[in-house]
Protein backbone atom coordinates (compact mmCIF):
# COMPACT_ATOMS: atom_id res chain seq x y z
CA UNK A 1 0.00 0.00 0.00
CA UNK A 2 2.87 2.34 0.82
CA UNK A 3 4.43 1.86 -2.63
CA UNK A 4 1.09 2.58 -4.30
CA UNK A 5 0.86 5.86 -2.41
CA UNK A 6 4.42 6.73 -3.39
CA UNK A 7 3.68 5.97 -7.05
CA UNK A 8 0.60 8.20 -6.79
CA UNK A 9 2.74 10.97 -5.30
CA UNK A 10 5.29 10.63 -8.12
CA UNK A 11 2.54 10.77 -10.77
CA UNK A 12 0.93 13.82 -9.14
CA UNK A 13 4.25 15.64 -8.74
CA UNK A 14 5.09 15.00 -12.39
CA UNK A 15 1.66 16.23 -13.47
CA UNK A 16 2.04 19.44 -11.45
CA UNK A 17 5.49 20.20 -12.85
CA UNK A 18 4.41 19.40 -16.42
CA UNK A 19 1.39 21.72 -16.01
CA UNK A 20 3.65 24.47 -14.66
CA UNK A 21 5.86 24.09 -17.73
CA UNK A 22 2.85 24.86 -19.94
CA UNK A 23 1.65 27.93 -18.05
CA UNK A 24 4.09 30.49 -19.50
CA UNK A 25 2.82 29.61 -22.98
CA UNK A 26 6.26 29.52 -24.58
CA UNK A 27 6.19 28.61 -28.25
CA UNK A 28 8.69 26.12 -29.68
CA UNK A 29 11.77 28.11 -30.57
CA UNK A 30 15.39 28.48 -29.57
CA UNK A 31 14.37 31.09 -26.99
CA UNK A 32 15.94 30.62 -23.54
CA UNK A 33 12.54 30.34 -21.83
CA UNK A 34 11.40 27.53 -24.10
CA UNK A 35 14.70 25.66 -23.77
CA UNK A 36 14.54 25.98 -19.97
CA UNK A 37 10.94 24.74 -19.85
CA UNK A 38 11.72 21.84 -22.20
CA UNK A 39 14.71 20.85 -20.09
CA UNK A 40 12.64 21.00 -16.90
CA UNK A 41 9.93 18.91 -18.53
CA UNK A 42 12.32 16.21 -19.78
CA UNK A 43 14.23 16.02 -16.50
CA UNK A 44 10.96 15.73 -14.59
CA UNK A 45 9.70 13.02 -16.95
CA UNK A 46 12.91 11.00 -16.55
CA UNK A 47 12.84 11.40 -12.76
CA UNK A 48 9.17 10.42 -12.53
CA UNK A 49 9.55 7.41 -14.84
CA UNK A 50 12.62 6.27 -12.93
CA UNK A 51 10.77 6.67 -9.65
CA UNK A 52 7.85 4.61 -10.90
CA UNK A 53 10.14 1.86 -12.27
CA UNK A 54 12.00 1.71 -8.96
CA UNK A 55 8.79 1.65 -6.94
CA UNK A 56 7.17 -1.10 -9.02
CA UNK A 57 10.42 -3.05 -8.78
CA UNK A 58 9.69 -3.82 -5.15
CA UNK A 59 12.05 -4.17 -2.22
CA UNK A 60 15.71 -4.05 -3.17
CA UNK A 61 14.99 -2.14 -6.38
CA UNK A 62 17.91 -0.88 -8.44
CA UNK A 63 17.83 2.89 -8.97
CA UNK A 64 20.88 3.24 -11.22
CA UNK A 65 19.79 0.51 -13.59
CA UNK A 66 16.28 2.00 -13.66
CA UNK A 67 17.60 5.46 -14.52
CA UNK A 68 19.76 4.05 -17.32
CA UNK A 69 16.87 2.02 -18.75
CA UNK A 70 14.44 4.96 -18.61
CA UNK A 71 16.94 7.39 -20.14
CA UNK A 72 17.78 4.95 -22.93
CA UNK A 73 14.09 4.26 -23.58
CA UNK A 74 13.35 7.99 -23.71
CA UNK A 75 16.19 8.62 -26.18
CA UNK A 76 15.08 5.74 -28.42
CA UNK A 77 11.41 6.72 -28.32
CA UNK A 78 12.28 10.37 -28.96
CA UNK A 79 14.56 9.53 -31.87
CA UNK A 80 12.01 7.22 -33.47
CA UNK A 81 9.26 9.82 -32.96
CA UNK A 82 11.37 12.36 -34.84
CA UNK A 83 12.09 9.89 -37.65
CA UNK A 84 8.48 8.90 -38.22
CA UNK A 85 5.25 9.06 -36.27
CA UNK A 86 4.44 5.51 -37.38
CA UNK A 87 7.34 4.15 -35.32
CA UNK A 88 6.16 5.80 -32.11
CA UNK A 89 3.63 3.13 -31.08
CA UNK A 90 5.98 0.15 -31.40
CA UNK A 91 8.78 2.17 -29.76
CA UNK A 92 6.60 2.86 -26.72
CA UNK A 93 5.76 -0.83 -26.44
CA UNK A 94 9.44 -1.77 -26.61
CA UNK A 95 10.19 0.90 -23.99
CA UNK A 96 7.70 -0.72 -21.60
CA UNK A 97 9.05 -4.20 -22.26
CA UNK A 98 12.67 -3.23 -21.61
CA UNK A 99 12.44 -0.41 -19.03
CA UNK A 100 9.66 -1.61 -16.70
CA UNK A 101 11.48 -4.67 -15.29
CA UNK A 102 14.76 -2.72 -14.84
CA UNK A 103 13.97 -1.78 -11.25
CA UNK A 104 13.48 -5.29 -9.97
CA UNK A 105 16.44 -6.72 -8.05
CA UNK A 106 16.83 -9.88 -10.13
CA UNK A 107 16.26 -8.25 -13.52
CA UNK A 108 18.71 -8.54 -16.38
CA UNK A 109 18.92 -6.59 -19.61
CA UNK A 110 16.69 -9.21 -21.24
CA UNK A 111 14.09 -9.64 -18.48
CA UNK A 112 11.36 -8.01 -20.55
CA UNK A 113 11.90 -10.38 -23.45
CA UNK A 114 12.12 -13.29 -21.05
CA UNK A 115 8.43 -12.73 -20.31
CA UNK A 116 7.65 -13.76 -23.89
CA UNK A 117 9.57 -17.00 -23.43
CA UNK A 118 8.14 -17.92 -20.05
CA UNK A 119 4.57 -16.76 -20.54
CA UNK A 120 3.95 -16.26 -24.26
CA UNK A 121 0.17 -15.96 -24.09
CA UNK A 122 0.18 -13.53 -21.15
CA UNK A 123 2.99 -11.48 -22.68
CA UNK A 124 1.23 -11.20 -26.04
CA UNK A 125 -2.04 -10.26 -24.34
CA UNK A 126 -0.22 -7.65 -22.26
CA UNK A 127 1.48 -6.31 -25.40
CA UNK A 128 -1.89 -5.94 -27.11
CA UNK A 129 -3.32 -4.31 -23.98
CA UNK A 130 -0.34 -1.95 -23.84
CA UNK A 131 -0.77 -0.93 -27.48
CA UNK A 132 -4.50 -0.43 -26.97
CA UNK A 133 -3.87 1.64 -23.84
CA UNK A 134 -1.34 3.83 -25.66
CA UNK A 135 -3.83 4.48 -28.47
CA UNK A 136 -6.63 5.29 -26.00
CA UNK A 137 -4.36 7.65 -24.04
CA UNK A 138 -3.28 9.38 -27.25
CA UNK A 139 -6.91 9.93 -28.26
CA UNK A 140 -7.79 11.11 -24.74
CA UNK A 141 -4.83 13.53 -24.79
CA UNK A 142 -5.98 14.94 -28.12
CA UNK A 143 -9.51 15.40 -26.83
CA UNK A 144 -8.27 16.98 -23.62
CA UNK A 145 -6.10 19.32 -25.68
CA UNK A 146 -9.16 20.41 -27.64
CA UNK A 147 -11.60 20.82 -24.77
CA UNK A 148 -9.43 21.52 -21.70
CA UNK A 149 -6.46 23.66 -22.64
CA UNK A 150 -3.54 25.17 -20.83
CA UNK A 151 -2.21 24.10 -17.47
CA UNK A 152 -5.39 22.28 -16.40
CA UNK A 153 -5.45 20.19 -19.59
CA UNK A 154 -1.78 19.36 -19.16
CA UNK A 155 -2.31 18.41 -15.52
CA UNK A 156 -5.21 16.07 -16.29
CA UNK A 157 -3.42 14.56 -19.28
CA UNK A 158 -0.28 13.81 -17.25
CA UNK A 159 -2.31 12.26 -14.43
CA UNK A 160 -4.03 9.92 -16.89
CA UNK A 161 -0.76 9.13 -18.71
CA UNK A 162 1.15 8.64 -15.46
CA UNK A 163 -1.45 6.42 -13.84
CA UNK A 164 -1.77 4.21 -16.89
CA UNK A 165 1.99 4.05 -17.38
CA UNK A 166 2.45 3.04 -13.73
CA UNK A 167 -0.11 0.25 -14.09
CA UNK A 168 1.50 -1.01 -17.29
CA UNK A 169 5.00 -0.79 -15.81
CA UNK A 170 3.86 -2.83 -12.83
CA UNK A 171 2.29 -5.44 -15.10
CA UNK A 172 5.42 -5.75 -17.28
CA UNK A 173 7.72 -5.87 -14.24
CA UNK A 174 5.67 -8.63 -12.60
CA UNK A 175 5.44 -10.64 -15.79
CA UNK A 176 9.16 -10.40 -16.48
CA UNK A 177 10.31 -11.68 -13.10
CA UNK A 178 7.64 -14.23 -12.37
CA UNK A 179 9.34 -17.61 -12.01
CA UNK A 180 8.49 -20.41 -14.33
CA UNK A 181 6.21 -23.01 -12.85
CA UNK A 182 7.49 -26.56 -12.91
CA UNK A 183 5.10 -29.42 -13.24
Amino acid sequence: MRRALLVTAVVLANAVIQALCVLPGATPAAAPLFVALLTASVVTLVAAATGVVVLVGGPGARGGRSLAAVALALVIVGALAVVSSTTLLPALLVAFVFAAPAGTPDATAWSGLRAFLWHPVRAILLAVLTLLAIVVVAIAALLLGLFVTGGLGSFVTWIVVGALAALLARAWARLAVRPRRTR
